[in-house]
This record gives structure tokens, C-alpha cells and sequence, in this order.
């Protein structure tokens, strides 16, 4: 500290005298760079962490996107980022404890150089590789090496999380922070552009860059749509997304009546947006670990990545298609009908009738993984 810290400067009390003083035990390095909702998802570590040092300091390092994720979060009280001054930081402290759960090449360099007694997950092994620190953190990386154990895999992602960074406590919710001002500014906008509706549905179109097969077909999100807006009459239906779903987005509001939600927002926008609707359809990106951090039950549909590595946290449906190659992590689907197509908008639907009716009145909707069969298409 360089100045007076709040209570000197409301009371005066000197620091000798102070009996709020609530010294630091343990020094927490926490070293996770992206993809930016892996990180928020990651944030449901520091509940736990918390709670078995209650007295730590915790510095998370990561990349500038995802930074505004974290900088509000109560439970960090630090960010730094690799395109900015973060290395004259790890280099001059000593840390009690560093977690790194990544076997990202620059993530386990960063934990190398960070001056930490103990280590758990990954680090630089000296020779250009990387070296997990704990068995957890070995059968993790063996899964990312094997298809075959991927697919296999019915461990969600905060459980390896917690054991890799050996926490062993149940999964916790990710955290992202929305004020109440975000939230009425959301309530707002969505009222200007549809003031008859009594209620929002959140269509997320997002996908992954990387994993394009994540993507849901165009025309199913107009037929889905009409099935919800027969069902729920009073509600309107708003697509949400991110710079990639411009086009996308601009291009569905000719197929349905949709509300635009934007795809320029930021992330305390893009949260508040998913944080006010009563249920969203969503991919396994992004726009899903946010409705879990703010607590908007989601359906999610999965394709080419693993269904059973999501926590669907005793509220959210995830649907995926009945086939061996789910999880198979391609690219591009070498198939004429993908996993995806498989999902189609009735047969989503259908599996929706009891959940959703919890989820309006944002009841106890439950949790479940549901297999679609092919049958279904």
C-alpha cells in the first residue's frame, strides 16, 4: 500500500490500532488464458478455494478478452494479463500455492517462472514440453491425447478441475458479476423492442471459431422459435451473439420475427442480456457457462465436443445426438448428416415440455444429459 487504506481515512484509526486488520495467510497464483469461457468456467473454483483458505489472496493471470470476466469477481483480487506488465509481478513475489490447470504450452512457462512452493497442474518441463504435477492432472492430459478416453470420459469439467487442482470439494457455479443498473438497462432495451412481451427467451447462435460443427443449422432456430412463440405466446424470442454472428443474426431476423439482442455488446451487456431471459437455447460455448454464472436455466445443445464434461448444475437440459461419435472433437464433420442436424428443432422440443415450464417461473427445473436418437431426424 502506498496511501491510506478506506477505514484510516473514515475514522482515522492508525494501523497499529485497527482491529479489522485481516492479515494474508496464504498467496494464491491461479494461471488460466482461454479460451475465454473456459476461463469463466474456471471460476467455479474460487468458491472452493475460498473456502479452504479463507484468508488467501488470490492473483489470476490470463489473456486481456477475458479479463473483464474477472476483474469484478469479489473472490480475486487481482488480474494480470499476458499483454500487459504481469511478469515483473510473478517474478519479484513468492507464492504459496500456484494452480494451473491448462497443459497450455505458455500457461505451464508461466508457472515455471512463477516463484510458488507448490504447483498443481501443469508446468514447462525445461525442454520445450510440458509436465503435469499430480496424477489428476496426467490422466487429464492423457484424455486430450486419446479420443478413445474422451469419448470415454463421464467426468464433467469442474470435476477435474477441482482434482487437478486437488480442492475435492462438489463443482461450484461459475461467477460472472451483473449490477442491478446492467440488468434494468437490459429490461429496458428489450422493452423498447418489444413492449408487449410478458416474458424473453434467449436464442445464443454463438459458436466456436475452432469447433465450427458446434453450430446449430440456420433454419432450425426459426422452426424452434415457432414452436416456442404456439407454446408461449406472450413471450419474445431475442437472438444474442457475439461479433462472429453479425451476419448470422441479421440474416435469421428474415426467417422469424426475432428480437436483436446485439452482437456488439460487452461482456457485462452480453451477461445482463442473458440474465434477464427466462430460459436460452444455447451451443456449448460461451454464452452457456454465462447463463450458468448468472443463473438462467439453459438448454444446451452439444455436438462434436464431450455432453458429459458439463455440469448442467441441477437446472439446465443438455441434448445431444445418440451416436458413437459424439465427442469425436473434428473440425469438420466428415458425415452428409452431422450430430448436430440430428437435433432438430422438434426433436429438441419435445424433450423441453416439463423443464420448461419450470424454468419460466424459474422453479426447480433439474438437471439432465438427454441422448437424442437418430431416429428422431
Amino acid at each position: 500500500m502506498s496511501q491510506p487504506c478506506v477505514l484510516h481515512k473514515q475514522t482515522g484509526t492508525a494501523c497499529g490500532e485497527c482491529g479489522s486488520y485481516d492479515p494474508v495467510r496464504e498467496r494464491v497464483l491461479i494461471v488460466k488464458l482461454g479460451a475465454i469461457g473456459d476461463v469463466l468456467r474456471t471460476t467455479g473454483l474460487l468458491a472452493p478455494l475460498r473456502a479452504r483458505y479463507p484468508q488467501s489472496h488470490v492473483t489470476w493471470v490470463t489473456r486481456a478478452p477475458a479479463a473483464p470476466l474477472l476483474e469484478r469477481n469479489p473472490l480475486v483480487d487481482r488480474v494480470l494479463t499476458v499483454e500487459s506488465n504481469y511478469l515483473e509481478f510473478l517474478l519479484s513475489e513468492h507464492f504459496d500455492l500456484a494452480l494451473v490447470p491448462d497443459a497450455e504450452p505458455l500457461s505451464a512457462a508461466i508457472a515455471a517462472l512463477a516463484r510458488s512452493e507448490q504447483t498443481n497442474g501443469f508446468v514447462a518441463d525445461g525442454r520445450g514440453g510440458v509436465r503435469p504435477t499430480n496424477a489428476a492432472a496426467r490422466d487429464w492430459w492423457r484424455l486430450g491425447l486419446d479420443d478413445a478416453l474422451k469419448r470415454a470420459n463421464r467426468r464433467t469439467y469442474s470435476d477435474w478441475l477441482s482434482r487437478i487442482c486437488d480442492l475435492r470439494m462438489p463443482a461450484a457455479p461459475p461467477m460472472l458479476v451483473i449490477t442491478d443498473d446492467e440488468k434494468h438497462d437490459a429490461i429496458r432495451r428489450l422493452r423498447q423492442l418489444a413492449p408487449r412481451a410478458e416474458r424473453w427467451i434467449g436464442f445464443n447462435t454463438g459458436g466456436s471459431s475452432r469447433w465450427r460443427e458446434k453450430r446449430w443449422s440456420r433454419s432450425y432456430y426459426a422452426q424452434l422459435a415457432r414452436l416456442a412463440a404456439a407454446d408461449d405466446p406472450d413471450a419474445a424470442i431475442v437472438l444474442a451473439g457475439g461479433a462472429a454472428e453479425h451476419v448470422l443474426n441479421r440474416e435469421l431476423q428474415h426467417d422469424y420475427p426475432f428480437v436483436d439482442g446485439g452482437t456488439a455488446n460487452s461482456i457485462a451487456q452480453f451477461g445482463a442480456l442473458i440474465s434477464v431471459c427466462d430460459w436460452v437455447l444455447t451451443g456449448d460455448t460461451l454464452g452457456y457457462h454465462v447463463a450458468c454464472a448468472v443463473g438462467t436455466p439453459a438448454c444446451c445443445l452439444v455436438g462434436p465436443t464431450s455432453p458429459w464434461e458439463l455440469d448442467d448444475y441441477g437446472r439446465n437440459v443438455i441434448l445431444h445426438a445418440s451416436l458413437d461419435c459424439i465427442g469425436c472433437y473434428h473440425a469438420k464433420c466428415p458425415l452428409s448428416t452431422t450430430c448436430m442436424d440430428v437435433l432438430t428443432p422438434e426433436a429438441v422440443w419435445s424433450r423441453l415440455a416439463q423443464w420448461r415450464s419450470a424454468a419460466i417461473g424459474r422453479g426447480a427445473t433439474g438437471g439432465a444429459h438427454i441422448a437424442i436418437p437418430v431416429a428422431c431426424s
